[in-house]
């Protein structure tokens, strides 16, 4: 059963994609491309969403959690007060309820006070 969930779940994505296909009559510009991705990214993560997992996306500025956040970048913190936090995600993480199914990437913020 949960099989068919997933299997009719992607073929709805499948007709998604192809549906928005059939709009192209031309080349794109970047933000066209861009905003047609990102519609194709959602479709996805509703589609994961159908059977159970959510998507999480941690907002730049909170702090840094290890149980849900994988680093991939650092970068220099503004002031002390940012230190340890999200600059930047990178990719989406997804959770079922409690439990992470994939940390999120993110590049973490790091107070570096100049030195004599």
């Amino acid at each position: 059963m949960a099989l068919d969930l997933v299997r009719h779940s992607l073929i709805r994505l499948h007709d998604q994609i192809l549906r928005q296909a059939e709009h192209v009559t031309g080349p794109l510009d970047v933000d066209e491309l861009r905003a047609l991705l990102t519609a194709l990214a959602d479709e996805a993560a509703d589609t994961v969403a159908r059977t159970g997992v959510q998507r999480y996306v941690p907002r730049p500025g909170e702090a840094f959690d290890m149980t849900s956040q994988r680093p991939v970048g650092r970068a220099v913190a503004e002031g002390p007060e940012a230190d340890r936090t999200v600059a930047r995600v990178v990719a989406a993480g997804f959770v079922q309820g409690e439990r992470v199914v994939r940390k999120a990437d993110v590049v973490v913020s790091r107070w570096e006070p100049d030195t004599p």
